[in-house]
């Protein structure tokens, strides 16, 4: 297990630009903030992967389920959605675990942290912070619920100009693990998450 930790870290952390204050310098497999999302998938690609969950609130912006080219299993890349161009204003480099406990999930949460630490040393970081959860597919957004029996655990790094680096791990529940449908939700399985926010989504994602 140490040894799959340090080539995620090694692969996470090897092309970070070091000691910079700048959101769009941190990358997940090359993808950076303010890139083009068209520089690594097709257009059929990303709009066929679109999953609309900003666009039933405010219907400015829409995020796409990609499929990883590397160590990550999953991208979630968020843009304007009438930009043609398909900016990235949001990036989650999504890992699906297998049997995830809370234990593996802190000692990852902290190696990864305390890394975000050296290198962005002008962020301000947050708490380590977990919620319990209760699965609903019907739902954009997993809702904190004190009965729900998965947890989501994560650590916020804020940068001065406004981006946010969110780390996650999300431990669900058997029973939400095994959902059988045509359409596999990723919300439904164990994931560590790394999720940049651009300053102009972190500012939209906070309207009410």
């Amino acid at each position: 297990m140490k040894k799959i930790l340090w080539i995620f870290l090694l692969f996470f952390f090897l092309n970070v630009k070091a000691y910079t204050d700048n959101i769009t310098d941190f990358n997940i497999e090359n993808i950076s903030i303010g890139d083009s999302a068209l520089d690594y998938f097709n257009e059929p690609q990303i709009v066929n992967s679109e999953l609309d969950w900003f666009n039933y609130s405010y219907k400015e912006y829409s995020t796409s389920l990609l499929p990883g080219k590397g160590i990550y299993d999953w991208f979630k890349l968020t843009y304007k959605s009438n930009d043609d161009y398909f900016k990235i204003l949001g990036i989650v480099g999504i890992i699906v675990k297998n049997k995830y406990d809370s234990k593996e999930c802190n000692n990852q949460l902290d190696t990864a942290a305390l890394e975000i630490s050296r290198i962005f040393e002008k962020t301000q970081q947050a708490k380590k912070q977990m919620f319990n959860i209760v699965y609903d597919p019907s739902k954009i957004f997993q809702e904190t619920n004190s009965k729900g029996k998965s947890t989501a655990t994560s650590i916020l790094f804020d940068f001065n100009n406004g981006g946010e680096i969110i780390l996650s791990c999300y431990d669900m529940e058997k029973k939400v693990n095994e959902i059988d449908s045509p359409i596999k939700d990723i919300n439904q399985f164990d994931t560590f998450r790394v999720d940049a926010r651009s300053k102009v989504l972190v500012n939209y994602l906070k309207k009410d």
